[in-house]
């Protein structure tokens, strides 16, 4: 398993899980010092120089990127399942451009806020239909490109619409849609009421995990077993990423970088001595 830290090109603004904000030398010459193998890159226009300059940063320190995340869209007002037309084309559009950047940086694409949430009293099946018909412009632009689309179920306080990754399994499941899971064990730990037997699951669809405690901080600050979580995972053959996609509020966001790093040295030298009981 690899993995990864949350890092925002453009200054994080509140309430987003930016551990590290701006796509500076000084913050990725950082992230590869603590010893993670690479990223989740908040992108909001992936043309702007920053964009660009951010990238070749990654490369020049060897970093990857697991997923881009398109939230800063939600963050405009753009969402794939809204009910506006026009508001549906232009997100459409804008993670076009997302996803043609993920191409080049070798990364997958997250559906997470984006999707949006359905209209007070819409039943979920209109919210449904518009947004799998924006998925499958999406995988129009993405499949032809190798760029998988992560979808990210997400709790309640936050959206109204596929919560739980029992609820993403089987969103899946019926659409038919060729799109992966990014299972957040922070989301997870509120609306899935069996964690261990979710991250089984749904491991045939899952490419990508934020691997978070229970207060959205690293492995250790909150009350779950996260080294359990984290044997189970190696012992079932996950390899992609986990993700520190931290929302550290008033805490140093060094600190808790440094407190995920020390986890995640910690599991790989003692994981292949203890096997989940």
């Amino acid at each position: 398993m690899k993995t990864s830290v949350s890092l925002s090109v453009f200054p994080a603004p509140p309430g987003m899980p930016a551990l590290f904000s701006g796509g500076t030398e000084q913050n990725i010459s950082r992230i590869q010092e603590l010893g993670y193998d690479g990223v989740d890159l908040f992108v909001k226009d992936p043309a702007s120089a920053d964009t660009r300059r951010t990238l070749a940063l990654l490369r020049q320190y060897g970093l990857g990127i697991g997923a881009v995340m398109p939230a800063a869209l939600a963050g405009e007002g753009l969402y794939l399942g809204a009910a506006e037309k026009n508001i549906r084309e232009e997100c459409v559009r804008r993670i076009g451009e997302i996803v043609d950047f993920a191409a080049d940086a070798g990364a997958m694409v997250s559906i997470g806020l984006v999707r949006g949430s359905k209209p007070r009293g819409e039943d979920m099946e209109a919210f449904e239909r518009r947004f799998v018909e924006s998925c499958v412009q999406v995988l129009g632009i993405s499949q032809p490109l190798g760029v998988p689309l992560l979808l990210e179920p997400i709790n309640r306080y936050e959206i109204n619409t596929i919560l739980s990754v029992n609820e993403g399994l089987d969103f899946i499941r019926r659409s038919g849609l060729p799109i992966y899971l990014m299972n957040d064990l922070f989301h997870m730990n509120i609306e899935d009421a069996d964690i261990e037997r979710m991250l089984l699951d749904s491991l045939p669809y899952t490419k990508h995990i934020h691997f978070l405690d229970s207060n959205r901080l690293p492995p250790g600050m909150g009350h779950l077993d996260m080294a359990r979580y984290y044997r189970l995972l190696k012992n079932a053959g996950y390899t992609g990423y986990l993700c520190l996609e931290a929302l550290p509020g008033r805490l140093d966001p060094d600190m808790c970088a440094v407190k995920g790093a020390e986890f995640f040295r910690q599991m790989t030298t003692y994981a292949a001595y203890h096997a989940v009981p």
